[in-house]
């Protein structure tokens, strides 16, 4: 009996020992978060006044600061680095126990930009949690797959190689034809469907699932209340010296990401070496008491400090920046459009007209991820032609959010010379929009000679024009946000190519020919006018009226022609011409003319001319003064012909 209570003895006392024994914990189930990352998570979500990206940014960061330490958490996109296209799937942060921080850091640099590749991203991110395993995908959408992939395709797939596999899914503000779309993801592979339509319903939808997935924060909580409490702080020993860190407002947390550290000896030159010049959260030196001067950089801050260090240990301080962080992002118009071309500044606001802002950040990015001083800044966003700007307010250690939208459309411009003709070359393109306060009620906001003329402008009515030589044509256009509006301008006009012949004698006179065009028709102004030898017009169609001129001398020709839309006329004017030289004219004082048989001058000579010209042929009459007595000949000359006159008689 004594051996057989002893055997029970032992037996109790081993398996006492057994139970004792901390139990091996089962490894996690892989979590990968898929976050859309198109352009459409810059838009928001009705009665939401932030972007989505931001909402949905925010709540995860909320639910993984507190996620247990042993889960297996990762992230993944797709469409957030490059524009259209449909292989942009990246696994950002590996799934790895201990991700949370991970993927919370790789959320504050997405930058949605491009398409909606999601079924890919969703085949993807199966094979990254590895087939047989079961595990999470949870994916937060604001679209259906717009790259022609099949989702419920993909969801059988996905449970065939891995059946405990399951696919929760957030959608963000679908139309009921998408959300019916997405119903088969969640019901194929036994995970949760939430259709959310604002920043409640995303919280409560994350809410359920990461309770579904393991992750929830509960599990945390209880951990940290058996935790061991943290001993009363104590004064900091060790020799003399600097443990530095910096937050962004009085009794806030330290700022967790490097910033830069540049430490003085206080009264050094400026140029004098730096003590300590590096990038790191925080700063642990070992100095020599005294006085320092402690320059800190971070992002759009620069703040100076005088420190002092005693001799009974390390002075520890937390340096107050005073800042802010400011987030923009702008799009094209309400439904998440990018920008084509945007250029944003960020300024500080004017305190009164004749103290003008600062800016203090250019940046050709849609997006800003900035921390600034506390204050006010306007944020100015301009896309092509079109701008908009905001006034901001950064307090001490927030976040100021704002989304700029241009509400913007495009407009693109080429010009024909007849109705389905070849596109014209050399268009100046005129784009106005409605003053009062301009001449006529409009001003002029765009203008390009490009053969496609493309404008980038702000929703509303404008009034192009196009012209190429003389011909134009004017039409209103109305851009709605988001739209894209292409125009051909018919002009109506064809080419007229004039080509003057000269005999010798006005060929070799060295005068310019002058071509005017005229029309015929209505008020018959001028239109056109070049001394070219051959000149080109681009004319409207119409009746012209052709004239050559030999300078200002009587040598003229003209032609009347019709021209119609897209013709290419070419034309010769003959002119006709003789050349007269006079002689025996005595004295630098005296003067010649030439009468036509109307009595009409036609040249006169001027000092240091001579006494030669160019006429149209015909009967004229010489008249010399030669100081007091005049002499007259009547002549007759024939085109082509050089006439030498002897004026020293009658």
């Amino acid at each position: 009996m004594a051996f057989i209570r002893r055997l029970r003895m032992t037996i109790m006392a081993t398996f006492a020992a057994v139970l004792a024994q901390p139990a091996v914990a089962e490894p996690a189930q892989p979590v990968l978060i898929i976050v859309d990352g198109s352009g459409s998570m810059w838009g928001k979500m009705e009665g939401d006044e932030t972007a989505k990206l931001y909402g949905v940014r925010d709540l995860l960061r909320e639910r993984l600061l507190v996620a247990p330490a042993q889960s297996r958490i990762g992230l993944g996109s797709f469409g957030h680095r490059r524009k259209g296209d449909c292989s942009d799937v990246e696994l950002i942060a590996p799934i790895e126990a201990g991700g949370s921080q991970g993927s919370i850091a790789a959320l504050d640099q997405l930058n949605p930009k491009g398409k909606g590749p999601l079924t890919t991203a969703l085949r993807e991110g199966a094979k990254a949690i590895g087939g047989g395993t079961g595990g999470y995908i949870i994916l937060i959408h604001d679209n259906a797959d717009n790259c022609g992939q099949d989702v419920c395709a993909a969801a059988s797939d996905i449970i065939k190689t891995n059946p405990g596999l399951r696919v929760h899914v957030v959608s963000l503000g679908l139309p009921k034809p998408e959300r019916d779309r997405m119903q088969c993801l969640a019901a194929t592979t036994k995970g949760l469907q939430f259709d959310a339509t604002n920043q409640t319903g995303i919280a409560s939808a994350l809410t359920s699932i990461f309770e579904a997935a393991g992750l929830d924060p509960a599990a945390t909580v209880a951990a940290t209340s058996a935790a061991v409490v943290p001993p009363p702080a104590a004064v900091a020993k060790g020799p003399p010296g600097l443990r530095l860190s910096a937050s962004l407002s009085e009794n806030g947390g330290p700022i967790d990401t490097a910033i830069d550290w540049r430490i003085t000896k206080s009264g050094e030159p400026a140029d004098a070496a730096p003590l300590v010049e590096r990038k790191s959260r925080e700063i642990n030196e070992t100095v020599a008491p005294g006085r320092y001067t402690v320059s800190i950089t971070h992002s759009l801050i620069q703040r100076s400090f005088d420190v002092e260090v005693g001799d009974s240990g390390p002075t520890v301080k937390r340096l107050t920046l005073d800042g802010g962080r400011i987030e923009v992002a702008a799009t094209a118009s309400r439904q998440g459009d990018q920008l084509s071309a945007p250029v944003m500044t960020i300024s500080t606001a004017a305190t009164d007209k004749a103290t003008p802002g600062t800016v203090l950040w250019l940046g050709r990015e849609a997006t800003a991820d900035l921390v600034v001083p506390s204050g006010k800044y306007v944020v100015e966003v301009a896309d092509g032609f079109a701008r908009t700007r905001q006034t901001v307010d950064v307090p001490a250690g927030a976040s100021a959010r704002t989304n700029l939208v241009l509400d913007t459309g495009r407009l693109e411009l080429t010009a024909t010379a007849f109705a389905n003709g070849p596109p014209l070359d050399r268009v100046l393109y005129l784009v106005f929009a409605d003053d009062p306060a301009a001449p006529q009620g409009r001003r002029e906001v765009a203008r390009s000679t490009a053969p496609v003329a493309t404008f980038t402008l702000q929703a509303g009515t404008y009034y192009v024009t196009a012209r190429h030589g003389v011909g134009e044509h004017r039409e209103q256009v109305a851009i709605s946000s988001g739209d894209s509006v292409k125009r051909t301008l018919v002009l109506d006009v064809g080419k007229l190519t004039v080509k003057p012949t000269l005999t010798d004698a006005a060929a070799q006179s060295g005068r310019a020919v002058v071509t005017r065009i005229f029309e015929e028709t209505g008020e018959k102004r001028l239109v056109g006018q070049s001394t070219a030898a051959a000149p080109v017009f681009v004319l409207g169609a119409g009746r012209y009226r052709i004239d050559a001129q030999i300078g200002m001398s009587n040598v003229r020709s003209s032609r009347i022609v019709d021209l119609a839309p897209g013709a290419d006329v070419s034309t010769d004017l003959k002119l006709d011409a003789a050349d007269i030289t006079l002689t025996g004219i005595g004295g630098s004082a005296s003067q010649a003319a030439l009468r036509d048989r109307s009595g009409r001058v036609v040249w006169r000579s001027r000092a240091g001319d001579g006494f030669r010209t160019v006429v149209a042929p015909g009967d004229y009459l010489v008249q010399v003064d030669g100081g007091g007595a005049e002499i007259e000949k009547p002549i007759s000359i024939k085109a082509g012909e050089k006439l030498t006159v002897d004026m020293t008689t009658p």
